[in-house]
């Protein structure tokens, strides 16, 4: 079975707004017939809102990969095998995005995640297969990970 999770896309955050910077100069390009100018803003903005990293897991080969999707379509990342991890573990984290204006005021938000990773041979979290909003989803994401890869579940030292 194959198991596939997107982690995260490429612009987060307040940091999306940097992506609409590319839609006046598609709307630009078409209105005025400016087809060069149109291609480049389009591919721009495609790339910046269609791109994403995930983890894909094969439970049959004990294989995984994590992988970058181009503009939604292409992935790249090389397959690892399972064998070099020992088990799972849930760590609750905050998300903090900052931004500051030219008038050095700070625009903030804050996000409670619970992501999951696999635990490598020093057991420390090594890579996240899994992000989750609330921790009763984590922890059944968790659940259902560890059955399925066969992992024991580690717990975090705070």
């Amino acid at each position: 079975m194959k198991i596939d999770n997107k982690i995260s896309p490429f612009l987060t955050g307040p940091y999306i707004f940097f992506g609409i910077i590319f839609i006046p100069g598609i709307i630009w390009g078409i209105w005025g017939s400016h087809w060069f100018r149109f291609g480049i803003s389009l591919s721009a903005a495609c790339y910046l809102f269609f791109t994403y990293s995930g983890v894909e897991i094969d439970t049959n080969n004990r294989k995984f990969r994590a992988y970058n999707r181009h503009f939604g379509l292409f992935r790249t990342g090389r397959w690892r095998a399972l064998d070099d991890y020992i088990g799972l573990t849930l760590v609750p984290m905050k998300t903090v995005y900052k931004m500051f204006s030219r008038s050095n005021r700070v625009n903030s938000s804050e996000k409670d995640e619970y992501r999951i990773y696999l635990v490598n041979k020093a057991k420390k979290p090594a890579i996240e297969i899994k992000k989750c909003k609330t921790p009763e989803k984590g922890q059944d994401s968790l659940d259902e990970l560890a059955i399925w890869l066969h992992f024991p579940v580690f717990s975090v030292k705070h």
